[in-house]
């Protein structure tokens, strides 16, 4: 297995959620890690960058010379409409192409994309890489276009990708916007929480099993043009996971299960298959459900 000691990484949407774990973990590994992205502030190894704007993303490139590069910057709008889709195809598509584009010319070892169940739609779970993407919005729409987009540029210019499909995930600190955090606050301060009947069947994983997931992709320099789920393999209703939290919390919180509706083209059951990555990458899950969710509460 590769290390990643003095390699040159760029985590494009380093300041999210998951690209601050993501930088702290490559920084453990010794890495000279670069974030791009639009709400940093600029130093030597941190470019204000907006992806859409193709010249800022070429100029930023041409500074850092990545030997690594983890595409994470997109916008998450996951709305069953497409009012905002020009935005979203702007930021998700072109903004991954104005990136291939300005790495054209580095000799970069692997581009690693973080894309998401979401492309499976309605396909049959356990969900597998080899079934054929339906995607159940806009935001998963554009996530099809970006790897397809990937697999057709890098199979141009002899380049290499790994695409890790990334289901479900949750971890501390989460943003309120995310389900979990919104129920467990509830649990916390004992206020009624609304939400649908919690029929839907979910796949979770917690964060650090995810950044192990993301790191293992850069060290198994043997498994390139590859695509992988990144989840548990197992599969939870939202009614069982409110239960197994209100449990770890020990809350009487009132819980107004079908409060809520459903969303237009709702997946039901969205449960991935593992097993290639198991294989492929060696990746094993360090966390079940409620060894994480005593994490996130502890």
């Amino acid at each position: 297995m590769g290390s990643l000691e003095n390699k040159r990484v760029l985590v494009t949407g380093g300041m999210g959620y998951l690209g601050a774990f993501l930088v702290k973990a490559l920084q453990r590994e010794k890495a000279i890690v670069f974030v791009l992205d639009k709400n940093v502030k600029p130093s030597a190894q941190a470019f204000k960058v907006d992806i859409t704007n193709a010249k800022e993303v070429k100029n930023a490139i041409t500074k850092i010379k990545p030997d690594l590069i983890y595409h994470l910057a997109a916008t998450l709008n996951r709305e069953r409409n497409f009012d905002n889709f020009e935005t979203i195809q702007k930021i998700n598509h072109l903004g991954t192409f104005n990136l291939l584009e300005a790495l054209k010319e580095i000799p970069y070892q692997n581009f690693i994309f973080t894309s998401t169940s979401e492309i499976y739609g309605s396909n049959k779970a356990p969900f597998h890489e080899g079934q054929i993407p339906d995607p159940a919005s806009p935001y998963s729409l554009t996530k099809v276009y970006s790897e397809n987009l990937l697999n057709t540029y890098s199979k141009t210019y002899n380049k290499n990708f790994t695409i890790m499909r990334l289901f479900n995930f949750f971890g501390k600190n989460m943003p309120t916007q995310f389900f979990i955090p919104q129920l467990i606050e509830s649990l916390k301060t004992k206020e009624s929480f609304d939400m649908t009947k919690g029929e839907q069947i979910r796949d979770f994983l917690y964060v650090e099993d995810v950044i192990s997931a993301l790191l293992l992709a850069a060290k198994k320099q043997e498994n390139k043009r590859q695509t992988y789920n990144v989840c548990s393999g197992e599969g939870v209703t939202l009614k069982q996971l409110v239960k197994t939290i209100g449990e770890v919390l020990e809350s009487n919180c009132v819980i107004n299960f079908g409060a809520l509706p459903y969303r237009e083209n709702e997946i039901w059951n969205m449960v991935g298959d593992n097993s290639k990555i198991k294989k492929e990458l060696n990746f094993t899950v360090q966390y079940n459900l409620k060894q994480a969710i005593q994490e996130v509460v502890g």
